[in-house]
């Protein structure tokens, strides 16, 4: 490894002791350069230039006439042209000039416009079609790319007339086609009236000729009928009486609306039949557990009393006790008996009022917990159905009541501190007994105060829920959430004090404390009793309120008894008779009445509008039948003689007529053709011109045909440096003594490395310039010249390894896969363009992966291709390099014979 570092750097003391040599190898780092950028400048945007590109015009077409109008194809092609710079346009005076400029090179194409086009154009809708042509001239030597240009200029030119073409006689025709269809709409009743007569009557011929078959029945029963005439003549001379019994009939209608009354609520009452049934079995439950209602009031009742008398006979006793005990000591013992029973009932209720306010708080926490469960599960489903208006009123209802509660909690909680308080109060002053409930009141401060945050959230909550959106909702919850477990742990602290068995522990001290009555009645008149009216003022109201209601509830429990028996024996006694009288009406009035009183009132209707009318008719047609009869025997003499002679041919005619209706009623849709004649002409010639239209969507795109080019040119100049280098410096080493004992290996790797050096020197100058002098576009621009600078050194690999193996030979090898390169790389065109000579060998050559690589950089890159190009290159760069340093020395007889032999020639190096 030493003696590799000490000929590289020998190798490069050598080029800058030198002069001439290191303006020679500098030389050899900047011309490829000049190479590629000369290349990529002159092919920057040669289409944008194809203006100067100049083709001669020239029209003799003669105009023709279509529709009444004039056609000037030529004319028209003329003007289009001269507004249009993609080629450079040339308008002469003679189809010789146009030819003759082409043959001379001043123009490279020209396009002559027949005199007969425009005539041969519109033959198509004349039925006598003749294509029409364009001439065109192309002098193909001037240059390869010249006529590919003019090529797609002339087929431009032959699209655009032929789309004018289409435009022109579908918007003629279609214009006909709209005529047609508005005179065919204005006269399409008509013809409807016409066919459905034709093809009515063709329905009905069977009919007709029914009734043709009876004239001549009727002309036999002539005389019958003569004789009912004269049946009918007598038969009006009764009409009088006929009159009187419709009078009656008429009557009978005022009825009608009593009846009708009847039957609809015979009908409502039917409905209501279940919820009778329901309601009889409901109220003989009633009247069969009616004494166990009364037994729980009587209960109730006495509770509440027995509630009252505790609170009132403690009430009644403590300003007795309290005005004796300022007088006379001596009497305590007696007072003591009648009066702190009393007080201890009164102190009971005190502890279980206590107990009732902590089992609330406790509930109202769990139930608290549940609501917010609840809540965020319905939060849950409303984000999956934003606009549910039954969810968000099912979640505001929800807020509403858990706001009820929590203001409840906050009343109770505020409620109990107030008579711990009271309490602790009576209890200190009591032989200054030290009693403290101050961490219980703080706490049920807080938990009220908790109690009343959560009740103004929840109910600002709930006036949002029907406008907010789900995450503005969720916050709410949250911060509902924060202030919940706050009050949840607020709820934990209390429960943890254990305030219920130190209120009765206190109750049992004070208890204990009021025997003692040398000692404690003072205190007793002084701070117990005053204290207790406070401490029991809310239980009496509601003991009052509840003892209130049970007994005015219990005075009226006989006489609703009484009333309720009596009504279970009425309705459930007579439910079956009931039921089927109702039924059997009902089922009447909905079924039988509606058509009996719709026949009343139309006998009704029909006497009294149509009979009168009915009498004056039959009148009049008897006295026009005895008139007419002689003209009727007359009449069906005619019908005969007309189905015997004309009446077979008129059938003929009326199928016929009908079958050919039918027919084209089956083939022909008038309304589809109506509306296919009176579409806009314009939207459908323009749909006929262009058919199709192409959505273009460009990947990877680059602005500049020369930036599109510039990956091939730069490989190229990095393999023609390579070569260069090749060609100019040499691969061996004139060893000095001190390095005499190197290896061929150490010689080969130190001597790549200055060849790899100066390459990528070469490499990193020509991307440089194509980004900076040139403008080249680059996606990647570190990138582009980083893969430049690893492709030469694959580049000098390959080459350094042909040349130090094999000399002149290993050049001219190199030489070869340049040329090769080139045409096989696909560098300029697709290879699946060239032979299958150059599509077998493309994947063996480094060229393609290293112009591709370098595409990827300047396009945009797709890293599975990178991937697939980087590995490729790789594979070349190291297999070409180990070759060269393995086989090296084992071929070096071999090669130097080769070489002694070319060099006898006198002519090869």
């Amino acid at each position: 490894m030493k003696n590799i570092g000490r000929l590289f750097v020998l190798d490069w003391r050598r080029i800058l002791k030198s002069p001439f040599a290191f303006l020679l190898i500098l030389a050899l780092v900047v011309i490829p350069s000049l190479y590629c950028w000369f290349n990529v400048w002159a092919l920057w945007d040669p289409y944008s230039n194809t203006h100067d590109l100049k083709v001669a015009v020239y029209s003799a077409d003669q105009p023709t006439t279509f529709q009444s109008q004039k056609v000037a194809i030529g004319d028209e092609l003329i003007t289009e042209l001269k507004h249009n710079d993609k080629l450079g346009w040339q308008f002469v005076d003679s189809k010789q000039t146009a030819v003759e400029g082409v043959k001379s090179g001043k123009y490279y194409a020209s396009i002559v416009v027949p005199k007969t086009f425009s005539r041969d154009l519109m033959s198509f809708v004349q039925g006598k079609i003749k294509k029409p042509q364009l001439d065109y001239y192309v002098n193909q030597k001037i240059n390869a790319i010249a006529p590919k240009i003019t090529d797609t200029g002339a087929n431009t030119l032959q699209s655009t007339i032929s789309k004018q073409f289409v435009t022109t006689v579908a918007s003629t025709l279609g214009k006909v086609f709209n005529q047609a269809g508005v005179k065919l709409d204005e006269n399409l009743p008509m013809i409807k009236r016409f066919t459905s007569l034709v093809t009515s009557t063709d329905a009905q011929l069977p009919t007709i000729e029914k009734y043709l078959n009876e004239v001549d029945t009727l002309q036999a029963k002539m005389p019958t009928l003569k004789a009912k005439l004269q049946t009918a003549n007598e038969m009006a001379t009764y009409l009088p009486e006929v009159n009187a019994m419709t009078q009656k009939l008429v009557a009978s209608q005022r009825f009608l609306p009593a009846i009708d009354e009847a039957g609809q609520l015979a009908t409502q009452v039917k409905g209501k039949l279940p919820e009778v049934k329901n309601a009889g079995a409901q109220l003989n439950t009633v009247v069969v557990n009616f004494d166990q209602l009364e037994s729980a009031v009587t209960k109730s009742l006495t509770i509440t009393s027995q509630g009252i008398n505790v609170i009132n006979s403690v009430d009644g006793t403590l300003p007795a006790l309290t005005a004796f005990g300022q007088h006379a000591q001596a009497a305590v013992a007696t007072t003591k008996d009648e009066v702190l029973p009393k007080i201890k009932q009164a102190l009971t209720l005190i502890q279980n009022a206590t107990d009732a306010g902590l089992t609330l708080i406790q509930a109202a926490n769990t139930s608290l917990a549940a609501d917010l469960a609840n809540l965020k599960t319905q939060l849950a489903g409303l984000d999956a159905d934003p606009d549910n208006a039954a969810a968000r009123t099912a979640i505001a209802d929800r807020l509403t009541a858990l706001a009820s509660r929590q203001g409840e909690v906050a009343t109770t909680a505020t409620k109990l501190a107030q008579t711990l308080t009271q309490l602790q109060t009576a209890a200190g002053q009591l032989n200054g007994q030290n009693v403290s409930f101050a961490d219980a009141i703080n706490r049920l401060n807080a938990l009220a105060a908790g109690a009343t945050v959560i009740q103004k959230q929840a109910t600002h909550f709930a006036g949002l829920v029907q406008t907010a959106s789900t995450a503005e909702l969720q916050s709410q919850l949250e911060q509902l959430q924060n202030a919940a477990t706050q009050f949840a742990q607020t709820a934990a602290d209390l429960q943890q004090l254990q305030l219920g068995q130190t209120v009765q522990q206190v109750l049992t001290a004070l208890t204990a404390a009021l025997q003692d009555a040398d000692v404690t009645l003072a205190q007793i008149n002084s701070q117990i009793l005053p204290q207790l009216p406070a401490l029991l003022a809310n239980t009496k109201d509601l003991l009052t309120q509840a003892n209130t209601f049970l007994a005015t509830a219990k005075k009226q429990l006989p006489a609703l008894k009484t009333e309720l028996t009596d009504a279970n024996e009425l309705l459930n006694g007579h439910m079956q008779l009931i039921t089927s009288g109702i039924t059997t009406v009902a089922d009447l009035y909905q079924n039988d009445f509606p058509t009996l009183k719709t026949k009343l009132t139309q006998a009704n209707t029909f006497i009294q509008q149509d009979l009168p009318g009915i009498e004056q008719d039959l009148t009049n047609s008897l006295a026009l039948a005895n008139a007419k009869m002689p003209e009727l025997e007359s009449g069906l003499k005619l019908a005969a003689n007309f189905k015997q002679n004309d009446w077979p041919t008129l059938k003929q005619a009326i199928q016929t007529g009908a079958a050919a209706i039918k027919k084209g009623e089956k083939s022909i849709d008038l309304s589809a053709l109506l509306k296919l004649l009176r579409r806009d002409a314009t939207k459908e010639a323009d749909f006929l011109a262009a058919p199709v239209t192409i959505n273009e969507t460009h990947l990877y795109p680059i602005p500049t045909y020369g930036s599109q080019s510039a990956p091939f040119y730069l490989a190229l100049c990095i393999w023609v440096g390579a070569l260069l280098l090749g060609a100019i410096l040499i691969t061996e080493y004139k060893l000095p003594a001190e390095l005499a004992q190197a290896t061929v290996k150490q010689q080969y790797i130190a001597r790549w490395l200055t060849f790899a050096g100066l390459g990528m020197g070469q490499a990193l100058i020509a991307a440089l310039g194509n980004l900076y002098l040139i403008g080249t576009y680059v996606v990647n621009k570190p990138l582009y010249v980083l893969l430049a600078m690893l492709l030469s050194v694959v580049f000098v690999s390959i080459l350094y390894a042909l040349i130090s193996l094999f000399g002149n030979i290993g050049k001219g090898l190199g030489i070869i896969i340049l040329v090769l390169s080139i045409s096989g790389a696909g560098g300029n065109f697709p290879v699946v363009l060239s032979g299958k000579f150059f599509q077998m060998i493309n994947p063996w050559l480094p060229f393609t992966y290293a112009v591709n690589m370098l595409r990827e950089t300047v396009g945009g890159i797709y890293w599975p291709n990178m991937r697939l190009d980087l590995l490729a290159l790789a594979a070349f760069g190291l297999v070409f390099f180990l070759a060269g340093m393995f086989l090296k020395e084992p071929i070096r007889p071999w090669i130097n014979k080769m070489h002694h032999i070319t060099r006898k020639s006198e002519i090869i190096e």
